[in-house]
């Protein structure tokens, strides 16, 4: 019976705690983990990343078929960038992964109605966490849609977030607003 009262709480914290530790959205990239996405990205080619178990849990609302949006944290762009490269059967060079590993920012990308939106401006991505409300440093124009939506990349740094708060993502337009609840420890 001793040995039930202190193995239950270590077998608790084995089964569920060491995925989610293993999972988080990290700042900081090893040369290992920088390997591994940009061959896990080369097993998908192109879009088909998005449908992948670690595609889908960067993507919040309806992404990438509907309104919503993916977080592109640097394991994420090392990724979709070697599925993109993949789909031209090419590979990233060791110097492309040099640069998406370094990158001080990440990227929140929405796709909304292109419908009134003539800027990059008129649309607004706020993260939200508690109290704190965080503006990208720079937003801008993402791909344009065949369905009438426009993506757009909301560029924020690493060392403004808390990776382990709960987070609101709003995106407001002139006609619209809408709010996403993500988790980053979710993104990989």
């Amino acid at each position: 019976m001793q040995f039930e009262k202190w193995y239950l709480p270590v077998f608790t914290f084995v089964v569920l705690g060491i995925p989610v530790w293993c999972s988080a959205f990290d700042m900081q990239l090893t040369q290992e983990q920088i390997k591994e996405a940009n061959e896990y990205g080369a097993q998908y080619q192109g879009k088909e990343i998005f449908k992948s178990p670690i595609g889908k849990s960067a993507c919040f609302g309806e992404y990438p078929g509907g309104d919503g949006g993916v977080i592109m944290s640097k394991y994420m762009r090392i990724t979709v960038s070697s599925a993109m490269r993949a789909l031209k059967n090419e590979t990233l060079t060791p110097q492309d992964l040099k640069e998406l590993g370094a990158s001080s920012t990440f990227n929140v990308i929405v796709s909304i109605p292109d419908e009134n939106v003539q800027n990059p401006e008129d649309v607004q991505i706020v993260l939200v966490q508690g109290t704190n409300n965080i503006l990208p440093q720079k937003t801008e124009f993402g791909m344009k849609y065949k369905d009438k939506r426009q993506g757009v990349i909301g560029i924020f740094s690493y060392d403004k977030i808390n990776p382990k708060a709960n987070t609101t993502i709003m995106v407001k337009t002139r006609n619209d607003e809408k709010k996403f609840n993500i988790d980053f420890s979710d993104v990989k």
